[in-house]
């Protein structure tokens, strides 16, 4: 016998899906904006990958690319897919029934506290939090410049479209909304250090001190036996 579901209980349950299907829609779409890394593979119809039409490209201040026997191509506001459907068009003139692969990449920059600052490219769909791992993270004590700072993970500073955000993305104080916010293309990330007392530092350095005039005991009483 089969169990009727009750009008209502139907209802719920969709419109407790649409924020869910919302948001994959939202992260499957993501226009291309100026400084984003496109990587093209282009196959022909047997399968000979081209390699002179393939390769990273960079989009320019004006949104373009240069693509080899099609010249400057407009790439600002495309998303991945009407990107690869542009690129079978274009190069069909070429190669028959091309197959195109399409990777888009954003360029952000992350500075400071972090295990490896510097320039880097992450997908779409990438959050804050996998953007500073894939800089090495911020739970851990980093040397720069000879000198051994830790990181701050309370007062991150996002730089947004001239705007800036302070983030807590401390593991246990951090929201979901703050772990949940995506990476936009330009985005820079600056992990300060954290504030280090004068009474830690002279714990540190008599305690280094102390460290040393042990060992130094130590190889003097060996040499003397």
């Amino acid at each position: 016998m089969r169990t009727r579901i009750p009008p209502f209980l139907l209802l719920a349950g969709l419109f407790a899906l649409a924020p869910a299907v919302a948001t994959a829609q939202q992260e499957s779409y993501y226009a291309i904006r100026p400084g984003d890394r496109i990587t093209l593979e282009i196959f022909s119809s047997a399968g000979q990958k081209i390699d002179v039409v393939g390769g990273e490209r960079v989009v320019d201040r004006n949104g373009d690319i240069h693509l080899p026997f099609i010249g400057t191509f407009r790439a600002q506001g495309l998303d991945q897919n009407s990107l690869r459907s542009a690129m079978v068009a274009a190069y069909g003139s070429f190669y028959p029934d091309p197959v195109v692969n399409v990777k888009v990449e954003l360029r952000i920059n992350i500075t400071g506290a972090v295990g490896r600052p510097g320039q880097y490219y992450v997908d779409p769909t990438a959050r804050i939090v996998d953007a500073l791992a894939e800089a090495g993270g911020t739970g851990a004590e980093f040397a720069t410049y000879g000198n051994t700072i830790a990181s701050n993970p309370r007062q991150i500073r996002l730089i947004r479209d001239g705007r800036s955000i302070i983030l807590n993305l401390h593991p246990a104080e951090a929201t979901q909304e703050a772990l949940d916010l995506q990476i936009q293309s330009g985005d820079w990330i600056h992990v300060p250090p954290q504030t280090r007392s004068a009474t830690r530092d002279n714990v540190l350095f008599w305690g280094s001190i102390v460290s040393l005039l042990s060992g130094v005991a130590s190889l003097v009483l060996l040499a003397t036996r």
